[in-house]
């Protein structure tokens, strides 16, 4: 992580009864990957995402990061899929996601979910959790 490079980054924990719009207001415009946490930083490496995906005439998809975290998950609102994986896990009290927005123009949001995952793949030779494949 500490090779890649951001323009902004920040972070939020939801928990239910929160509003995920309201909890991604901060995030700026732009491109960039994500992180979700069971319950703080310190806690199990559930999700490595991305916002961003480029064409081959060089323009974006119009899902930048704010979106792409708001979005949906397992065909369902991601609000809603996460209130339903607290539910399911006593353990899981909140998520603590963190956000990175990157330039695109040196390299493609792609290229840093790739690299996260590899770094954990590397070292627990599995994905996150809540990554089913890759």
């Amino acid at each position: 992580m500490d090779e890649l490079k951001f323009i902004k980054q920040g972070y939020f924990t939801f928990k239910i009864g929160d509003s995920l719009s309201q909890k991604t207001k901060e995030i700026p415009n732009g491109y960039g990957v994500y992180r979700i946490y069971a319950n703080s930083s310190e806690g199990e490496l559930l999700y490595i995402g991305k916002g961003g995906t480029a064409y081959t005439d060089g323009d974006f998809t119009e899902q930048q990061l704010k979106g792409r975290i708001k979005n949906k998950q397992e065909n369902m609102r991601r609000e809603d899929f996460f209130i339903k994986k607290i539910n399911e896990d006593k353990q899981l009290k909140a998520l603590y996601i963190e956000w990175f927005i990157i330039d695109e123009k040196l390299f493609l949001p792609a290229y840093y979910e790739a690299a996260l995952i590899q770094g954990y793949y590397s070292k627990y030779s599995r994905l996150p959790k809540w990554n089913k494949k890759y």
